[in-house]
């Protein structure tokens, strides 16, 4: 028997928002509401579901079609789960994907290689994101890389109708976001371009969110900040286990302050940008495996007992330093003016 969506997924998200609450991820009642509102089912019709093993080259993926019975079940406890949802691989044409048919049925046989080129952040970032970037009724939102346009409808739905644009950089996800948002009745934009230029026609923006990681704010996202404005991004470093959150706050006009707090998680970095691979980089060690470690080591200790004092006062111990504490910072790219952050290009990592 088909499922009734409409009550179906009322129950899924009331139960999602109250686990975000008792987890202490949900604090911020218009979210709340926002997050009871927004029909997830719509946005994400359907999901990718790797298969392989950590490791796999190439890797096989299964796709979770929302409109056919023997998926649903697993698509809807997928969607509305704290887990990212998978949906376009390398930049494929969106509405090419089956509908409504057996999976084992398809033409084009298993869904084998290939990498994932769009998804939907997992809701527990995408709650944190939205709630440190305070948002109001009446404020104007410019967000990137909104993908399939969750967290831009959860915005826009705070905001307010006409107030919310999201620049994507994909074609297809810019046509499918659009077409889902104008679905639920959202009143956002979705447009397609290059969010290291951000969007001039709708600015200054009273919030901007970036969805992508990058090495350093660009200096359009700042100068198309309204005054009191807030700005969110992850700070991208060369390893996915070191990112940073950075809040820009604009003070007045040529002059922003920031700060940059360590984080366990962020979003994946702009197009182009290299993160370390493990898989390469252990192959690159065993081609070129280096000096002996335990010679190396004898010879830097000899050379340590050599240059150390014979007597003087001993250094104080170093003292641990607290990873998460905020304070103001002048991140890579950027130069020190009066005592703030003052933003500089960007290098371009776009291939």
């Amino acid at each position: 028997m088909a499922l009734d969506l409409h009550v179906v997924t009322s129950g899924r998200r009331a139960g999602m928002v109250d686990r975000l609450t008792a987890d202490g991820v949900l604090t911020d009642v218009l979210l709340r509401d926002a997050l009871l509102h927004v029909r997830r089912e719509v946005l994400l019709p359907h999901a990718y579901v790797r298969i392989s093993g950590p490791g796999a080259d190439p890797i096989d993926w299964r796709l979770l079609d929302g409109s056919h019975p023997d998926d649903q079940e697993e698509w809807l406890d997928l969607i509305h789960s704290d887990e990212s949802i998978l949906l376009q691989r390398d930049g494929e044409p969106l509405d090419a994907l089956p509908r409504g048919e057996p999976l084992d049925a398809l033409p084009h046989g298993p869904v084998t290689g290939g990498h994932m080129t769009s998804m939907s952040t997992y809701t527990p970032a995408t709650v944190e994101a939205l709630q440190a970037m305070q948002l109001s009724p009446g404020h104007s939102c410019l967000e990137f890389g909104p993908g399939p346009g969750v967290s831009l409808a959860l915005a826009a739905t705070i905001t307010g109708p006409g107030l919310a644009t999201g620049v994507e950089r994909d074609g297809h996800m810019t046509a499918f976001a659009q077409r889902n948002l104008d679905r639920l009745g959202v009143d956002a934009t979705v447009v397609e371009g290059d969010a290291l230029e951000g969007h001039e026609p709708q600015a200054p923006y009273d919030r901007i969110h970036s969805g992508i990681g990058v090495p350093c704010a660009p200096e359009p996202w700042v100068e198309q900040l309204a005054p009191g404005g807030r700005l969110l991004t992850t700070l991208v470093t060369r390893t996915p286990s070191w990112p940073g959150q950075l809040p820009v706050t604009r003070i007045a006009a040529g002059t922003v302050k920031a700060v940059l707090r360590g984080r366990p998680r962020g979003y994946r970095p702009v197009l182009g940008y290299r993160w370390l691979n493990a898989l390469d980089h252990r192959a690159r060690i065993k081609a070129d495996p280096g000096r002996d470690s335990a010679t190396h080591g004898r010879r830097r200790s000899a050379r340590s007992e050599r240059r150390r004092p014979r007597s003087g006062p001993r250094l104080p111990p170093a003292r641990p330093v607290d990873a998460t504490a905020v304070r103001q910072v002048r991140p890579p790219c950027h130069r020190r003016l009066r005592g703030h952050v003052a933003l500089g290009r960007i290098p371009d990592y776009r291939p």
